[in-house]
């Protein structure tokens, strides 16, 4: 195949201007003005068109929905082609007797019946999947601690800290691109500083990244920066920042302290490097609501302690006061900035997508109150979406230059969901790109697909050059337009015309899938 006549943005940072791309097989076999199109080779006309290579989302959710044929659509409708899962400690593997699958049901989605016992399950699971995208899997740190210890959110012993450690070890000579921690998330966020810092040592042993939900990113952000930052600075790895930015309105303004502080680090030899997405709302699934303290066992003790008339009231009344070390959203929020979502009871369904305010209203109580009744009624399994985040932040964030793009999104099968699952990538070039803003054509196409390629080990991927994988996009700027809105957010983008995966035309001009799934699972050696 040969694309004549596109504005070509390679990965590098670098704009080639009008350029033909010359594709043979799974590979680019060559790059140029006027390139001869051999017998056979289909010429297909894309002036006036981006050619970019296939967008990396460095911080996806899709860890099951990467082993349905159809579940990471939303995501190559937007151009990307490689997505990065086992982000903010949260996965499914070790399944570890499924102490944890509730939990992070509302952030990873559920798999009834699958089962695995180690992460090279889980793996090999995925390469024998029909995968819509390309899979890169950070080994997550919440499973790895409930195969060990169970879901008790407690200090682990130096037995445990070994036995982590060397499931760790197996996990990543498997093929696991690095470790996540979710210091914000049960039961990641009761590790002490010798655990943290043993894992540490093992990811910097096998050459690979270490990825951190830090604690806090409101009153204590820096103190959070500064604690994974020790920890990887210690351990001699590198370390990745997950969706850097600053929430809660008392802490607005901070983010140039922030970036201050990861540029020290980096001088002083730290290779600290950061994802954001574009949007100035959140989403989590809605048992962080309550304090870390409820969740000591996992989802059964929170829901254990709202069943007892004495221990709800000790939790509601906890929602008034701030906490010592993660932010109390609903105390700083208020339940009019947080919506919820995940309903399956039929009584409930009209309140998909509504504000806590608003359900509260209906159903004549407190927000806390009402919140957790309804968590009550729903086993846990809700999401909330937080109207949280400092705008001015989020673009000193992308201005920063080393941040990268990820969509956070939770990937729902059905009902409300973040806009980013289906808008991250179209809004980033829309809205971020171009005059006056943080960055032109070309730094987006590095950002988004080069300099994560290269900070995950994505080998010939992330850039258009002569060698590297087909992984890339056609797409038209004048078009190109974000369609997910927090009303109406299960739209993709318009102006995509064409995505090709290892060298095979994947979508096509109108949005349609052609031929078989050709993601592949990229495991780091």
């Amino acid at each position: 195949m040969l694309l004549r006549g596109g504005r070509v943005l390679d990965g590098t940072g670098a704009d080639r201007g009008t350029c033909d791309v010359l594709l043979d097989g799974e590979r680019i076999a060559a790059l140029g003005p006027d390139l001869a199109a051999g017998e056979g080779t289909e010429v297909v006309d894309v002036a006036g068109r981006y050619v970019l290579p296939g967008f990396i989302d460095v911080h996806a959710h899709d860890d099951l929905a990467v082993l349905d044929p159809a579940g990471c659509l939303p995501k190559l409708r937007q151009g990307v082609t490689t997505v990065v899962v086992g982000n903010c400690g949260h996965g499914p593997a070790p399944t570890a007797g499924g102490v944890l699958a509730d939990y992070s049901a509302p952030v990873i989605g559920r798999a009834p019946g699958r089962v695995f016992a180690t992460f090279g399950d889980y793996l090999d699971a995925v390469a024998a999947a029909p995968r819509t995208t390309n899979v890169a899997a950070l080994v997550p740190h919440g499973p790895l601690r409930a195969a060990v210890m169970g879901a008790g959110a407690r200090a682990a012993s130096a037995g445990e800290v070994d036995g982590m450690a060397g499931l760790l070890s197996d996990a990543l000579a498997a093929g696991g691109a690095g470790l996540s921690l979710g210091l914000m998330y049960a039961p990641g966020n009761a590790a002490a500083p010798d655990e943290l810092g043993a894992l540490a040592e093992v990811v910097a042993r096998h050459g690979r990244l270490l990825v951190a939900h830090v604690r806090n990113e409101a009153g204590q952000l820096l103190d959070s920066l500064r604690e994974v930052c020790d920890v990887a600075q210690r351990a001699g790895c590198g370390l990745q920042i997950s969706h850097l930015k600053v929430t809660g309105p008392e802490a607005a303004g901070s983010m140039p302290r922030a970036l201050e502080l990861l540029g020290s680090y980096r001088a002083a030899g730290l290779d600290v490097t950061a994802d954001v997405y574009p949007y100035t709302a959140g989403s989590t699934t809605a048992a962080t609501l309550f304090p870390p303290s409820a969740l000591a066992d996992g989802l059964t003790s929170l829901l254990g302690a709202l069943r007892d008339r004495t221990s709800r009231a000790a939790l509601l009344a906890e929602l008034d006061r701030p906490w010592p070390r993660v932010e109390n959203y609903l105390r700083c929020l208020g339940p009019d900035r947080i919506l919820l979502a995940g309903f399956t009871a039929q009584a409930s369904a009209r309140y998909e997508g509504a504000p806590l305010a608003a359900i509260a209203g209906d159903r004549g109580q407190e927000p806390g109150e009402c919140l957790a009744d309804l968590l009550l009624e729903e086993n846990g399994l809700l999401t909330a979406v937080l109207f949280q985040t400092d705008p001015g932040g989020v673009e000193q964030a992308m201005r920063w230059p080393y941040t990268m793009i990820g969509t956070d999104g939770l990937p729902g099968g059905s009902g409300y969901v973040h806009p980013r699952l289906y808008g991250t990538f179209p809004r980033v070039l829309e809205s971020y790109t171009g005059d006056g803003r943080p960055w032109d054509p070309a730094t987006a196409a590095h950002r988004i697909a080069g300099l994560p390629a290269r900070r995950f080990g994505l080998a010939d991927r992330g850039e258009l050059r002569p060698g590297a994988v087909a992984d890339l996009v056609v797409l038209d700027p004048g078009r190109w337009h974000d369609r997910a809105t927090f009303e109406d957010p299960r739209n993709s983008p318009d102006g995509l015309e064409l995505v090709v995966m290892g060298g095979r035309v994947v979508l096509g001009r109108h949005g349609e899938v052609t031929g078989e799934p050709a993601g592949r699972l990229l495991r780091r050696r």
